[in-house]
């Protein structure tokens, strides 16, 4: 499958210029992350949210002994976190900390106001206050029950058409802050936690996760379950059916297929050939934009696709028609994207799938020889 570049010179003639700038970027970074010396300076700390988890009043309403997560990016350094005070910050030690979260107990004499922490003379601020109110003002107990929590679907993929969510339902007496957590059933540990603001009683409620951790990166592969309780951290509860899967990647093929040519087969192949019946669905392997949709002689009908957060593009040929999907258009992981073909200079049905480095298919990328190797993690799972 030799198609041309966009700018139509010949594929050949390309590769041999493409692989060579991907060989050069290649050792530039390896020279750049073995050598050179200097001193590595930490990410300065940044603050996102401030929630109440254990001893609330509300989401974000607390009082002295509370104990509150902090919420952001690159705090794993954070040395202390300081309250506001009646004439000044008060500072305590944090009591767990995290990359993606910080939590600490409201100290004596913490008034209402924002949040801050410090790293190592870094500091960060909570864009929201945290409201102290007295002892009195605190509910004297909950009548949050949860009755059950549902995770659909129970596969899901980072940015997924279909994302993952749980519709749960809980008895009590009126609208109340609701606290949702993921939690990575083999670390036991919450990777993202929010505050659903008057949640209904005795009705369906439905929140929904965008695969993403506390500090914004995407999150692992693995087995998760969303946990459910009131704001005031009382009633946190679970259930078999809140369990789910989490995958970054999606495979493109869900029917019969087989492995056939893989990357550096022959003369300039630079990807991985799966074999499937023409007319089989194709589906995104990860979301992103469309960036070419066009036909060639050699590649038949194909199409790339910008990797969302990935610093990939991934390439799919040989298509039976052309993709009906325009340039530009955003694309969901799992979203059908057109069908096996023959088109182009191809022998049998089947996809030519190919996988880009940063910044991209011909942008001063190179095509990644590990490609077979994605392919049958990703089937593995799908």
């Amino acid at each position: 499958m030799q198609p041309t570049t966009p700018a139509g010179r010949g594929w050949r003639r390309l590769i041999a210029t493409a692989a060579g700038a991907g060989a050069i970027c290649f050792g530039a970074g390896i020279a750049s992350a073995s050598g050179g010396g200097g001193v590595n300076v930490a990410d300065p700390p940044r603050l996102s949210d401030v929630i109440c988890v254990q001893t609330c009043a509300g989401a974000r309403r607390a009082t002295v002994g509370s104990r509150v997560r902090l919420e952001g990016r690159h705090l794993e350094a954070v040395q202390e976190v300081r309250f506001a005070g009646g004439g000044g910050r008060i500072g305590v030690a944090p009591a767990a900390v995290g990359a993606g979260a910080v939590e600490a107990m409201v100290p004596s004499g913490a008034v209402t106001g924002t949040v801050a922490v410090d790293a190592y003379g870094s500091e960060a601020e909570t864009p929201v206050a945290l409201e102290i109110v007295s002892a009195g003002a605190m509910p004297e107990g909950s009548d949050f029950k949860l009755t059950s929590a549902a995770a659909k679907p129970r596969k899901t993929y980072y940015d997924g058409a279909k994302p993952p969510q749980v519709a749960y339902l809980f008895q009590g007496q009126a609208s109340t802050d609701v606290r949702i957590d993921v939690v990575d059933r083999a670390t036991k540990e919450a990777v993202r936690t929010w505050v659903v603001e008057d949640a209904v009683p005795n009705a369906e409620n439905v929140a929904e996760w965008d695969g993403r951790t506390s500090e914004g990166a995407v999150a692992p592969n693995g087995k998760y379950k969303f946990r459910i309780g009131n704001a005031a951290g009382t009633a946190v509860e679970t259930t078999a059916d809140s369990r789910f899967g989490f995958y970054k990647y999606r495979f493109p093929i869900r029917a019969e297929h087989g492995y056939g040519d893989g990357y550096g087969a022959g003369r300039g192949h630079q990807g991985q050939d799966v074999f499937a019946n023409c007319g089989t669905t194709l589906r995104a392997v990860r979301g992103g934009r469309v960036q070419w949709n066009k036909s060639h002689s050699a590649a038949g009908n194909y199409l790339v696709i910008d990797g969302k957060r990935t610093k990939k593009d991934f390439m799919y040929a040989h298509m039976l028609a052309p993709s009906p999907l325009q340039e530009g258009d955003r694309v969901r992981t799992g979203q059908r994207i057109g069908q096996v073909g023959d088109s182009g200079n191809a022998s049998g049905c089947h996809l030519h799938f190919e996988a880009w480095s940063g910044p991209g298919w011909y942008e001063g990328g190179h095509a990644l020889s590990s490609v077979r190797r994605m392919l049958k993690t990703w089937d593995a799972w799908s």
